[in-house]
């Protein structure tokens, strides 16, 4: 037997009515807000990456699927979904559109990491891109849109948020961070040595306990901040406060991706017992436009796991109820096929969902299996049924039985269902 690669999922039948509440509720809430949906390739040239999530990041240095294909190309299934969308901004030339462009995108990635709960190494993100806006109205309206997704759930999430600065904060803070670590390096692990050289940021990104220890009293990048930064960054603080949105200030969240720039923030739940993962995240990447070859333009976003939503709304109890069912299960018990099957498909044609059996099974079997299935209304048709032109229906919630003429069943359904 054939088994599911490691960290892959299968989304069985049982569960597939969840994932349909959570991409209907990501294009509900997209509509609310003016987005427009944008799909991008699974695979993308290997550079694209590269240039945009960081050659100093874990996922470009350890975590991408990338292969050669058959013309000789370098191909990588995407680990994240910011980077395809930017460049199908810059190649489909939306910056001449009106601004802002204000996308959205429900997509499979694909990360080498170690399987573990809410991380696989396929997963689902929903996730949102606004491209030609820098202003403390498009940061909340972004952050607002994953607050109000998560809410639709059951969920108020907590809001950690840290500023990254302009470019001279970041060059300037590097140095005093740099200052800070070096007598502490020949302790710090391999990764931070390289970090140390290539992105000083990223080292406030290390999860071996021993560096954590060591960077705790790092110098914060929120104390090195110019003026013009620190303005903007109480701007923030003042809206979401003023919003009743939970926020709390983390100093050394940089988020995994280099392109990263001024706000960066995750979603997280006050419950540490279900694991100190964020539910989702974002930020602003005002460089990444031109970075990847067109013109500046100001972009934030975010990223919001559907696995890990799931896995979070279980852990929680939170049900997600399937609202679908069948309005009809149509049993036969005649040798006439056809009448049944054009009585099936006349319904279907009317707009109701209708089930029948497709393996000659008793009344009494299909009885069972209409009731297994949930169907509102069993409609019997034998061949009484078809002589006399009319078909018994029976309410399988209430145990009521009738018999109507067959010309009559549509509209007893419309009026019943």
């Amino acid at each position: 037997m054939i088994n599911i690669c490691k960290g892959t999922k299968d989304i069985l039948p049982k569960d597939s009515y969840k994932w349909d509440i959570v991409r209907d509720q990501a294009r509900l809430l997209a509509k609310k807000y003016n987005l427009k949906e944008i799909s991008t390739p699974v695979f993308e040239s290997t550079d694209l990456f590269v240039r945009s999530d960081g050659e100093s990041s874990d996922i470009v240095n350890k975590e991408m699927y990338t292969f050669l294909d058959k013309g000789g190309r370098s191909i990588t299934l995407k680990p994240e979904g910011t980077a395809g969308v930017v460049r199908s901004y810059i190649e489909n030339g939306f910056g001449n559109d009106i601004l802002p462009v204000k996308l959205y995108y429900i997509t499979p990635c694909y990360r080498y990491e170690k399987p573990q709960a809410g991380r696989l190494r396929e997963h689902h993100q929903f996730g949102v891109e606004i491209f030609g806006a820098n202003s403390l109205a498009s940061d909340i309206e972004v952050l607002s849109i994953a607050i109000d997704f998560y809410r639709s759930f059951g969920i108020d999430p907590l809001v950690r948020l840290n500023f990254l600065g302009c470019d001279e904060c970041k060059s300037n803070y590097k140095q005093v961070l740099k200052n800070f670590v070096e007598p502490h390096l020949p302790q710090m692990c391999d990764d931070c040595h390289v970090r140390f050289q290539t992105n000083p940021l990223r080292l406030l990104d290390c999860k071996s306990t021993v560096c954590q220890d060591i960077l705790k009293n790092a110098p914060s990048i929120t104390d090195n901040l110019c003026d013009n930064c620190k303005h903007k960054f109480n701007d923030i603080i003042k809206m979401l406060t003023s919003l009743n949105i939970k926020y709390e200030l983390d100093t050394k969240l940089v988020r995994g991706l280099d392109y990263y720039t001024d706000l960066v923030f995750e979603f997280w739940d006050s419950d540490l017992s279900l694991g100190k993962n964020a539910l989702g995240g974002g930020g602003r990447y005002d460089k990444l436009v031109s970075e990847l070859g067109g013109k500046p333009t100001p972009v934030i976003g975010f990223g919001i796991g559907i696995e890990r939503l799931l896995g979070y709304l279980e852990a929680k109890n939170i049900e997600l109820k399937d609202e679908t069912r069948v309005d009809v299960y149509v049993a036969s018990n005649t040798e006439d096929e056809n009448y049944v099957i054009r009585f099936v498909n006349s319904l279907r044609k009317k707009g109701f969902n209708v089930d029948s059996d497709l393996l000659n099974r008793s009344l009494k079997s299909q009885f069972k299996y209409a009731d297994k299935i949930k169907a509102k209304y069993v409609l019997v048709i034998g061949d009484d049924e078809i002589n006399e032109n009319k078909i018994s229906i029976k309410n399988m919630e209430t145990g009521e039985q009738i018999k109507i003429w067959s010309n009559d069943v549509a509209e007893y359904l419309k009026q019943n269902v």
